[in-house]
Parts: structure tokens; C-alpha cells; sequence
């Protein structure tokens, strides 16, 4: 399969809207912030779900399902408490873990739909949708294209270790997401990141260039 263009059988918008997936460590941060310099939007929602966790009624309806710890005596939550009960490898870690995802996911993507609709309505030139597991969490239909990072084993390793990663914990963030097969059929793209930073974003370029031409 060559890279680049997988299929275009859906059709882009005036603000094409543009995933980014991968495996962890890949690179998709990369990409997203130089789609960003490039004057798309930017809509982040591991950054949005964690700004929802200093709104009271979040707060509040937290401390209902796990618990008065997760409180401190300011108001505010302890994330490090909250990060103490979710994540583990237990049962009980996992399903206090499908608790907080109950309340955070549904407030972050009405929040994503709301930015995206503005983008739109500013008639911004695209959108990056920037989303943990996008495909498995259901947000595949919300894209006009899917760009999926390909990193090879070796350059793969490279930036695992540059992130302080060992093969168990790529295993455990790996677990929860599609085989790289199903991502790739569910991708409109496959974006390389085998070299440098500066070929990543040349390559970028080309494919974004690509979508704003198909306008």
C-alpha cells in the first residue's frame, strides 16, 4: 500500500474536519500542533476533559461516585487522589475509571461539537480532532478525513524511550485501542513518520495542501 491516500469516499466540507490517530508515542501531537501553525483549529480533548475537571458541578458529581477523598479542603479535586483510583490494572481501578468517563465524555464532546460548529460558522479553513482512541470512541463519522501515523519498530522504540516507555507500558495503552489494520482501513490517510520532524511536516504539508485543493 502506498502512503498517503487511502480512499476519498467522503467528501470534505468548506472546514474540512481532520483526525489524527495512531499508536502511542507516534507522533500525532506533532502533527496537530503543525496543522495548527498552519491556521487549522486545533480542538485538543484530553486537554478539554481535564479543564472540566475544576468545574464544581464535575467536582460534585465525582465525589458522588468515587468517593469524599478526591476532594481537598479548598473545593478543588486532588487530581493525584483521583489519578490514584483510576488508574491501576485492577477491577476496581477499571471500573472506577469507567466512572469518570461516564462524566467527562459526554461534557467534552458536547463541547467538541460546539467548537467545531463554530469553526465552521467563522468558516475556519479546517479543524484537527484531536481525540484518545477517535475511532474507537465513535468519532469517525465527525471527520471529513482520517490521518493515521505510521511509525516502524525501530523509530518506534526511539520515541518510546524518549518518552520514559517500556514495552509493558505500550502493551496496557495498546490494549484498548484497534489493530493497526482496522485503523488503517478506517483512515483516509497514512502519514509516515520515519525520519525527521522536518520530513514529518513537509509530508504534512503535501497532504494538507491535497485537501484544501479538493475544496
Amino acid at each position: 500500500m502506498s502512503e498517503g491516500s487511502i480512499n476519498d469516499s467522503q467528501p470534505a466540507s468548506s472546514t474540512p474536519i481532520i483526525g489524527i490517530i495512531g499508536p502511542p508515542c507516534s507522533g500525532k501531537s506533532t502533527v496537530a500542533r503543525h496543522l495548527e501553525s498552519l491556521g487549522g483549529v486545533w480542538l485538543n480533548a484530553d486537554e478539554i476533559a481535564k479543564s472540566q475537571l475544576d468545574e464544581p458541578d464535575v467536582i460534585a458529581e465525582l465525589k458522588s461516585l468515587l468517593g469524599d477523598s478526591i476532594q481537598l479542603p479548598d473545593g478543588s479535586l486532588s487530581r493525584s487522589r483521583l489519578a490514584d483510583l483510576v488508574f491501576g490494572e485492577d477491577e476496581n481501578s477499571l471500573a472506577r475509571l469507567r466512572q469518570l468517563e461516564s462524566v467527562l465524555h459526554p461534557r467534552t464532546r458536547k463541547i467538541l461539537e460546539a467548537r467545531i460548529a463554530d469553526a465552521k460558522s467563522d468558516q475556519q479553513p479546517f479543524v484537527i480532532l484531536d481525540v484518545p482512541l477517535l475511532l474507537e470512541s465513535g468519532y469517525r463519522d465527525t471527520c471529513d478525513e482520517v490521518w493515521c501515523l505510521q511509525v516502524d519498530p525501530a523509530r518506534h522504540e526511539e520515541l518510546l524511550r524518549s518518552r520514559g516507555w517500556d514495552t509493558d507500558e505500550l502493551e496496557r495503552r495498546s490494549s484498548r485501542q484497534w489493530s493497526w489494520e482496522r485503523k488503517r482501513s478506517a483512515s483516509t490517510r497514512v502519514i509516515p513518520n520515519n525520519g525527521t520532524e522536518d520530513d514529518l511536516r513537509q509530508f504534512v504539508e503535501s497532504q494538507l495542501d491535497s485537501v484544501l485543493r479538493s475544496e
